[in-house]
């Protein structure tokens, strides 16, 4: 087999260019330990296979970090393939300390310099000439000259000889001598970050960064739940609506029993219109996330950032587990294995439940439709800041339970550039795809079961949904709703909608549906959960109450069992009864203010000293940035 590694500095586009090698859709970021183990995959060029592996981000390969440990691992089992290393064209210098390691060791290096094209510094031909090795120009964002390196590879494949690189191992080249050499062969003097630099200036103001951060994220709620995403939405749901009358005509004409009509109907179609609906919110905002990612932004938050999560025992390279908490808890877990230190990891495992994952989104917007469809893109804002306000507490009384030494973050900060919108489309494309197999998997599994529960009585006798009542579903719902009347959300239907959440934060939205008995349509939805007569529905100040206890409790099934994989049962159960308490008690406080104060007054004081309380922890940590280009550098 024919097999080829990528190496490279972190946030030098190994990623990138290996879904362009593979025609792969892995995630790419500007962040640090994206890659958290290595990953693999075929392609063929000119009847070739050729085995493609992209390693963690690396600076050396002597590197203490846990991605630089397994990248090393393996390059040491695997001496005989051939090594792709990815450079950064406007930080050259810097990663070629880590090409001369993979030279001096031996290996067969093909040096792939990225995004050589935004800025000519360096006379590549000279370079290739002076280490002896190939070197291919690429823009891996663009996919340009990627063919030019596969064609490189496939020549050194097929010539079956290994490139000479004793000359260098004999006389030592040391990266002061490589610097000399990049000096003779510099075309021009240009910064490669001087607009990056204009542009810093502005958004890392220590005065500044936290009201434009706040009027960037405003911004995009009000984008994607204002007037541009109803009409977004009402296209979508006008679309789902019509396939639904569709198959609905279908199975009526069908000869088939009415109890496998309603089945088909109320449990199978009716449960995934559901769902469905919410697509659109979900599209434009992770659009936006990986829009804000792209450009190079994102990784500018997690520096900004990092001093106040040091604060609160986490880090800046937390942040990004923080950052992906906001999709899926699930996959967020999975990105603490980037995190060495155990016990940051494990606090930084613990706070992520808080944060709030995409999946409740749709929870929040039907809920939020009820009473404050005006203001519903505020009140969503208001929420997504309770979560982080939470986690802020949460991770200061972990900081003091769980201790550790405080690390040092390195993070690659990349230029500003234009979006990679094809980029863009296929990260968001990922995550709805995510979400649409979920639909198909895990909600349609328990959607057939709450169908079952809700339309047979205790006697297994078929009911209705009209009576739900009799049904087994109230049955056993009946028994813990005394429970959560404490917290003011009295009802059967309530406590059916919250145990669903566990399974998954979608299913939420399903149950309220079924229960109430409603078509796919987001509207009759949100009019029957305000209609007393309806078997569950809501008031003003019970909206809130479950909306926050929504956000704070159990985190779904699958991130439970993913917390069990990586930190064990123990720590499972933990999360899962400590947040149920956590929200419970948060509630009980919040029903008891709310049922004294007006409304109004009580979200615009939230409000304010959530701000207060950010910029509070935020000038509170003074640090210096490097950008990465000055010779200082050579010391890492």
């Amino acid at each position: 087999m024919n097999n080829i590694t990528l190496v490279g500095n972190p946030n030098t586009g190994k990623t990138t260019l290996f879904n362009s090698l593979t025609n792969s859709r892995e995630k790419a970021s500007n962040w640090h330990g994206v890659t958290v183990k290595e990953k693999e995959k075929l392609y063929k060029y000119k009847n070739e296979e050729f085995n493609v592996v992209d390693l963690p981000g690396m600076y050396s390969l002597n590197g203490r970090s846990n991605e630089e440990k397994i990248a090393a691992e393996y390059l040491n089992k695997h001496k005989e393939d051939l090594v792709v290393n990815i450079c950064d064209a406007n930080n050259l210098k810097r990663n070629l300390i880590l090409t001369l390691e993979l030279l001096k060791k031996g290996l067969t290096v093909i040096l792939a310099v990225n995004m050589a094209n935004e800025t000519k510094l360096y006379n590549y031909e000279k370079l290739s000439k002076i280490l002896n090795i190939r070197i291919v120009e690429i823009d891996a964002r663009k996919n340009k000259s990627v063919n030019t390196l596969k064609d490189e590879i496939y020549k050194i494949y097929q010539n079956k000889k290994p490139q000479n690189t004793l000359n260098l191992v004999k006389n030592q080249l040391n990266y002061d001598d490589l610097c000399k050499i990049l000096n003779s062969i510099k075309i021009n003097n240009v910064n490669p970050y001087l607009k990056t630099n204009k542009i810093d200036r502005i958004l890392l103001n220590k005065f500044l960064f936290i009201p434009i951060f706040l009027c960037i994220t405003f911004l995009i709620f009000y984008l994607t739940f204002g007037p541009f995403g109803e009409l977004f939405l009402s296209v979508f749901e006008w679309f789902f609506n019509k396939i639904f009358e569709f198959l609905r005509k279908i199975i009526l004409c069908l000869n088939i029993s009415n109890i496998v009509q309603d089945f088909l109907i109320n449990g199978v179609l009716l449960s995934i219109l559901t769902v469905l609906n919410f697509v659109p919110q979900i599209i434009l905002l992770m659009f936006f996330v990986n829009f804000l990612e792209d450009i190079g932004y994102m990784s500018r938050v997690a520096f900004m950032f990092d001093g106040l999560l040091k604060r609160i025992g986490l880090t800046g390279k937390s942040l990004f587990s923080l950052m992906m908490g906001f999709g899926c808890t699930t996959t967020a877990v999975l990105t603490t294995r980037n995190l060495e230190n155990k016990n940051l990891r494990k606090r930084t495992v613990l706070v992520l439940p808080f944060i709030s994952c995409s999946a409740k989104l749709p929870v929040f917007l039907v809920i939020a439709s009820l009473f404050f469809d005006s203001y519903k893109y505020l009140f969503v804002f208001a929420l997504y800041l309770f979560s982080i306000l939470i986690s802020i507490v949460m991770s200061i009384i972990y900081n003091h339970i769980i201790k550790s030494k405080e690390e040092n973050f390195i993070l690659e900060m990349p230029k500003y550039r234009l979006p990679n919108l094809k980029k863009i489309f296929i990260d968001t494309s990922s995550v709805i795809i995510e979400f649409l197999v979920k639909i198909g998997t895990t909600i349609l599994f328990f959607s057939v079961i709450l169908w079952f529960l809700q339309n047979f009585s205790p006697s297994f006798s078929f009911i209705g949904s009209s009576n739900f009542s009799d049904s087994i579903l109230y049955f056993l719902s009946n028994k813990l709703s005394f429970l959560f009347g404490f917290i003011g959300l009295s009802g059967a239907g309530i406590v059916v909608a919250i145990l669903l959440g566990i399974v998954a934060k979608e299913m939420v939205v399903v149950g309220l549906a079924m229960i109430n008995g409603v078509s796919g349509s987001l509207e009759l939805l949100s009019t029957s959960l305000i209609l007393p007569t309806s078997v569950c529905y809501f008031t003003p100040i019970s909206s809130i109450i479950f909306l926050v206890f929504i956000l704070l409790y159990s985190p779904c099934m699958s991130a439970l069992s993913m917390i069990k994989n990586e930190l064990g049962t123990k720590i499972a159960l933990y999360v899962f009864f400590s947040q149920f308490a956590i929200a419970f008690l948060i509630c009980w406080l919040l029903y008891h203010s709310l049922t004294s104060i007006n409304f109004l007054i009580f979200m615009l004081a939230f409000i304010v000293l959530d701000i207060l309380f950010s910029f509070m922890l935020k000038f509170r940590h003074k640090k210096k940035h490097c950008l990465g280009n000055c010779d200082a550098c050579k010391r890492i």
